[in-house]
């Protein structure tokens, strides 16, 4: 019989310690993180597709990403090489032409002009106040401009009497005449030819035209030596165009008595079989020289898909990429590491992925 001071054990809340959740049903160790190899595949769902149409519109958004980077300093590397190039094979022919070669029935002190074909640096443009220095080929066709700015070879050479014109990109392809519009009137413009005479002309006057305007390079004034350049306006497109205006300064300059270059190759003279004298010898009948390239066109106006040509390269080098990538996946499968596939694929990707660019390049408007 108790005395009431014995107390029953249920009158006691016992506390038991906190669960281990490591160990419990819901934890970690219930569903443990699969490797990504051996993950099960995913249903084909709306959310399988949501999920994928992301993750190749990010990629998208990363490749057209890295063509803007392309356009913007990639083709200006290939610029700068050109660049280089243009800079060696001009100096070299600067040294040949300081030897006068005498020419039969010319007076000594006029020498031979130097022959040169499309593409060739035919001279060097500086325009110190926008800080433009630039080696100008002959011919204004897209692959010509991708080297640096162009002479129009239907005008004369700076130098000569009449207008010369010259062409450049304002965008891509080391934008020579980017900053051609803060030309100011009075600005001078210095133009060194293959002799290394230099002849400096003035800015007159800066005007917007039409592309259909071809006037603005033509010869208005015979008796003046006049220089026109010409490039899109504006950025990023060929809707006009800007031109500037300038004038030798004869009073820094002088007019030049040959030119330095030329774009026509003399053939061999023939004997002519027209009325032959048994005591005279063949005259000689020297045929007009022919020139090296086609009148030109204007290239800053051609639209989409102007080079077919890039369709069937671009398809090939995108298919190349599309191995590339086949590959890199398969290599990470088979260790069943995703890094060794990055690292395996990553330089072939870039490298592959350049001539992709360079195609699709070839089927914009070369002012794109």
């Amino acid at each position: 019989m108790g005395t009431g001071n014995e107390f029953d054990s249920s009158d006691y809340l016992t506390v038991l310690p906190p669960p281990n959740l490591d160990h419990a049903p819901n934890g970690q160790e219930a569903h443990p993180r699969l490797p990504f190899w051996e993950r099960p595949k995913a249903k084909k769902d709306f959310r399988w597709f949501i999920q994928n149409l992301g993750f190749m519109l990010i990629a998208l958004g990363l490749l057209m990403f890295l063509f803007v980077g392309y356009q913007l300093w990639g083709t200006g590397i290939q610029e700068a090489q050109s660049q280089n190039r243009l800079e060696s094979s001009f100096k070299n022919l600067l040294v040949e032409s300081s030897v006068e070669k005498p020419v039969a029935g010319v007076p000594s002190t006029i020498r031979e002009p130097i022959f040169v074909d499309r593409g060739d640096g035919v001279f060097l443009i500086q325009m110190p106040t926008i800080n433009v220095t630039k080696y100008v080929v002959a011919g204004v066709e897209t692959a010509d401009l991708k080297k640096g700015p162009g002479h129009y070879p239907s005008t004369p050479l700076p130098g000569e009497l009449g207008n010369s014109a010259i062409a450049g990109h304002r965008t891509t392809y080391g934008e020579p005449f980017r900053h051609l519009d803060d030309l100011e009137i009075g600005d001078p413009i210095i133009i060194t030819d293959l002799f290394n005479r230099a002849f400096t002309y003035t800015v007159t006057a800066q005007q917007i035209v039409e592309p259909s305007d071809t006037w603005v390079t033509a010869t208005t004034d015979p008796n003046k030596a006049t220089l026109t350049l010409t490039t899109c306006d504006p950025e990023f497109s060929a809707k006009r165009r800007l031109i500037i205006s300038a004038e030798m300064d004869l009073e820094i300059s002088e007019i030049a008595a040959s030119p330095a270059a030329t774009y026509t190759r003399s053939s061999p003279p023939e004997p002519s079989t027209d009325n032959p004298s048994p005591t005279t010898e063949p005259a000689i009948k020297n045929p007009a020289p022919q020139p090296t390239f086609e009148q030109e066109s204007d290239t800053l106006s051609q639209g989409w898909f102007s080079d077919l040509s890039a369709i069937p390269h671009t398809a090939m080098w995108s298919l190349a990429e599309l191995l590339v990538l086949c590959g890199a996946w398969q290599v990470a499968k088979k260790f069943r590491n995703r890094l060794i596939g990055v690292a395996v694929g990553f330089a072939p990707f870039f490298v592959v992925l350049y001539f992709v660019f360079e195609n699709i390049n070839r089927l914009l408007p070369p002012n794109f």
